[in-house]
Order: structure tokens, then C-alpha cells, then sequence
């Protein structure tokens, strides 16, 4: 079986799963990418053992995250070209079976023209005029793209989805984020956490220069970028107010300084929503590690030392973040929203409470932070559900089902 994977960038979904297709099953699993990915980065083992085909990106002008938001349709074209160009020119990479990110790349509005297989079409999310996502923050002040925005963005998605074979979503909810027409054609399978780097562990002393003592409490936040949609500026307010009240709590924020969703820069005037928060208020900032990105060894190391993990997302896509504090035995205290509920049983493998409510959110992370014996059953829990419902052991198997019928079926059609 050899299954082609289509994404502007590596590994992203995709790698970790078609390194598990290679590794158990002997599938050939191959990449069309623009570029490799910090976010998260690509191990050697996926370098070595992957077929990794790169092209140039599609056109001139700005990166994919930087295309103004009417030229969004227009680049996706452009970059459907340039797939339609790298397969005409590889002959030899005819695959059984097409797998494409229906918002990042999926290409098949060329794509048939070039292959003679099905097409499955990864349905990751389905922006939202309003109330949800990039629209949620009420808060803040309206962006003027806001109402125009989502359209926009949906387009290639949209497209990807009417030609494609069967589309699948990671979560019920990110399903449920797409038109009710489309429903029927869409599956619900989770890409798969690895619940061996990302388990239960020894504790690090010491993150970098800085070592942790055994008293000192640990609070992590963890976030792509330190954005509004991720809640950073909620979750900055929330640790003030536990530092002003605990003189033994470390904050250590992982994350990078760009804005991945929405328009935080058109509201701030700074270079960055991080900074913008950071001036507006008055943190003690010897009391944090802002340590940007890290490689996902690090970053599993963090979340085992953490004695609660703060996640304070709007209604959108979950965030890896969260499956791999929660398979880290991390106890998790997360923004009650319908994406977060399910995941996490508020009380059983976790807390929640709104999002908006800082003084709630303040008082509940006391409680965590006061009495680690009364809360640690909930990181165990969280780390069962990891087990027995996200881990890669358990998705891979149903993902494989899955492509395996969608290109039998295909054959049998043909």
C-alpha cells in the first residue's frame, strides 16, 4: 500500500501516523511538502524512514500564514498548480491512495488530472462567521475582517471536500464544524498521541540555568503562538494573581511570538500579542520561563514537572498541547467549551470553568496547587483516557482500516 500525503508542511498531521503505517505494516508512505515544520519538528526517524518529496512553494510573495485574507483562494490555486507540476514530473510516484490537509494543501482541484486513485481529504476545522474560533473573544475589539474572513478561508476547504473520495475529521466536534451536508462524508478517526514520549515520569530539577526545588510549584501554559485564540492574555491574568498569592509557584510558558489565528496585531499595534500583554500589565516576570518553541523531548520533560497545566482555548481545534499534558498525567485545568468537554469529564480526568471567569480560574488553580493529593486521580484518569482513546496504539489500527477500505472500494468501483 503506498499512500501519498499532501501538506504544505512536514510533519504536521501527518508524520507521525505514516511512520507508524511504515513501521507496522510495511506501507510506503510518501510526502509532498513545501517545507519542514518547527511546530512540531521532524525526528530523524521520520527523515530516515519517510519519502519526503519537497517543492518549492507556489508562487512568489508571502508565506501561506502571511496571504492576505481575500488572496487566500487564490494562493490555494496556485499551490494546486505546483502539486499538479511536482506528480507530472515524478512519475514514478503513483500512489493507491491520496491523503491531503483540506485546508493547508489539499490539491485536488488538479489533482485527477495526475493520479488514478482516491482522494481522502483531511477536515481539520470550518471557520465560523461568529461566536466561535477567531470571533469568540468578545472582549477584545472587533477586527473589520471578522464577517469576511471565515468565507474566505473555507473556500479551498471546501473545494477539497466536494472532490474528494471521503473526508476525516481528528474529534466529533471538528465534524460537527463543517456544513450538515457534508456529515455523511466525513468519518471521525484522531491522528494518535505518543504516549511514549508524552507519559508519566521522573521529575527534571532544573529547566535550562534555572533549577526547580522540590517545594516550589510548577504551572505550565503551552501554546503554538501566545495568541488571543489561545487565551495567553487570560492565562497571564490568571498567573498574576496566583503569584501575588503563593510566593512558591514557577509559570513556565512555552509557545512563540506569532499570531496563527485572527488579527491580535490589528488591535494591539505591537509586534507581538505576547508583548502587548506583558506591557499592559505589572508581572513579576522573574516568576515565569518564557522558553518559545522546544522540540517535543523537552517539551515532555516540562510537562512531567508541572504540577498543573493551564489551557484557556476559545471554541476551536484542540490543541495538541493539551492530549499531551493529559497523557503526561498532568492535572489539567482547561476553558469550559464544547470542544474541551470532549476530552476532559470535568472531575473525573480533569477541571474546567469559563473562560472569561479569571476569578474562578484563579481559585480552582489554588486548590490544585494547595492540595496535589485531593487532584493527582485526575492525572491519572487524564492519562487513561490518553491510553485507551487518543494513543497512537489505539488510532493507528482504525485509520489503517480506513484507508485500506477507501482504496478497495475504489478498486472495486473501477
Amino acid at each position: 500500500m503506498h499512500v501519498l500525503f499532501i501538506h504544505d508542511a512536514f510533519p504536521a498531521q501527518f508524520g507521525r501516523l505514516a511512520l507508524e503505517l511504515t513501521k507496522r505494516h510495511g506501507w510506503r508512505c510518501s510526502f509532498l511538502v513545501e517545507t519542514l515544520s518547527s511546530c512540531p519538528t521532524p525526528t530523524a526517524e521520520m527523515l530516515e524512514t519517510l519519502e519526503l518529496h519537497q517543492i518549492p512553494p507556489a508562487a512568489d510573495g508571502p508565506a501561506r500564514d502571511e496571504t492576505p485574507w481575500p488572496q487566500v483562494h487564490g494562493r490555494f490555486l496556485e499551490q494546486s498548480a505546483s502539486v499538479f507540476d511536482a506528480l507530472r514530473a515524478r512519475p514514478a510516484l503513483r500512489p493507491d491512495l491520496v491523503v491531503a490537509h483540506g485546508g493547508r494543501g489539499a490539491p485536488s482541484v488538479f489533482l485527477r488530472d495526475v493520479v488514478d486513485c482516491p482522494i481522502v481529504t483531511y477536515c481539520e476545522y470550518y471557520f465560523a462567521a461568529r461566536r466561535r474560533d477567531i470571533s469568540y473573544r468578545v472582549d477584545l475589539p472587533p477586527a473589520e475582517p471578522a464577517p469576511f474572513f471565515p468565507r474566505c478561508i473555507n473556500a479551498p476547504t471546501l473545494l477539497g471536500l466536494v472532490d474528494c473520495d471521503a473526508g476525516y475529521s481528528p474529534t466529533a466536534w471538528q465534524k460537527q464544524s463543517f456544513p450538515d451536508r457534508f456529515h455523511s462524508k466525513i468519518e471521525v478517526h484522531f491522528d494518535g498521541v505518543d504516549s511514549e514520549l508524552y507519559a508519566p515520569g521522573a521529575k527534571i530539577k532544573a529547566i535550562d540555568d534555572v533549577s526547580i526545588p522540590p517545594a516550589t510549584k510548577v504551572v505550565t501554559f503551552v501554546s503554538r503562538g501566545l495568541e488571543s485564540v489561545r487565551g495567553f492574555d487570560l492565562f497571564m491574568k490568571v498567573a498574576d494573581r496566583i503569584a501575588r498569592r503563593r510566593s512558591n509557584v514557577l509559570f513556565i510558558v512555552v509557545g512563540g511570538d506569532e499570531t496563527h489565528y485572527g488579527w491580535d496585531k490589528l488591535h494591539t499595534g505591537s509586534p507581538s500579542f505576547k508583548q502587548w500583554v506583558l506591557d499592559r500589565g505589572s508581572y513579576d516576570l522573574s516568576r515565569f520561563l518564557f522558553l518559545g518553541r522546544v522540540v517535543p523531548e523537552r517539551l515532555a520533560d516540562i510537562l512531567r514537572r508541572t504540577d498543573l497545566h493551564i489551557y484557556l482555548s476559545t471554541p476551536f481545534v484542540t490543541s495538541w498541547s493539551l492530549f499531551n499534558a493529559m497523557s503526561s498525567g498532568a492535572v489539567v485545568l482547561a476553558s469550559d467549551v464544547e470542544p474541551v468537554r470532549e476530552l476532559i469529564e470535568p472531575g473525573v480526568n480533569g477541571l474546567v470553568e469559563p473562560l472569561f471567569d479569571v476569578d474562578r480560574l484563579t481559585e480552582t488553580a489554588l486548590r490544585v496547587l494547595d492540595d496535589p493529593a485531593t487532584h493527582s486521580p485526575l492525572g491519572r484518569a487524564a492519562r487513561r483516557t490518553i491510553e485507551e482513546r487518543y494513543s497512537v496504539d489505539v488510532c493507528v489500527p482504525p485509520l489503517r482500516d480506513f484507508f485500506t477500505r477507501m482504496s478497495e472500494r475504489s478498486r472495486v468501483l473501477s
